[in-house]
């Protein structure tokens, strides 16, 4: 199985960091604007990419506050369906230090290489949604495979 590994120092304490990525509110600002759901261990959130031509649905796995987040996708993507997404958490202080894996792919060709690129830049604009309140989402139209 293949998988996406990334690795980024934020200059923001990691509850900052964990409000980004286990919210609502705090994912529509850094990843897509279309996020329905409630996130909660058990539950499945929505991720609209291109009006909903693409879904992602995401069953929360784990919620470790100022830790770690662990998602199963349920579908969206057949080259997705399956995978695994973790943001772990480690303090810095005063930054924090996340490590990103998308992981269970089963196919090496095909989307691994464009999404690789797509979470880079995602995780750039988490990074500045955190650092300075400004965050890059998808609005409606453009990539994520």
């Amino acid at each position: 199985m293949s998988e996406i590994l990334h690795q980024l120092l934020i200059h923001a304490p990691t509850a900052a960091v964990y409000e980004a990525i286990a919210t609502r509110d705090g994912l529509s600002r850094w990843w897509t604007q279309d996020v329905r759901g409630e996130p909660a261990v058990g539950q499945v959130l929505s991720f609209g990419f291109n009006q909903r031509a693409t879904d992602f649905r995401m069953e929360v796995l784990l919620l470790e506050p100022g830790r770690r987040v662990r998602w199963r996708c349920l579908d969206g993507h057949p080259e997705w369906a399956g995978t695994e997404i973790e943001f772990a958490l480690t303090a810095a202080d005063p930054n924090s230090l996340l490590r990103f894996h998308h992981q269970r792919w089963l196919w090496r060709d095909g989307l691994l290489a464009q999404c690789s690129f797509d979470w880079a830049r995602y995780l750039m604009s988490l990074r500045a949604l955190v650092e300075t309140g400004t965050g890059s989402p998808h609005t409606g139209v453009g990539s994520m495979s």
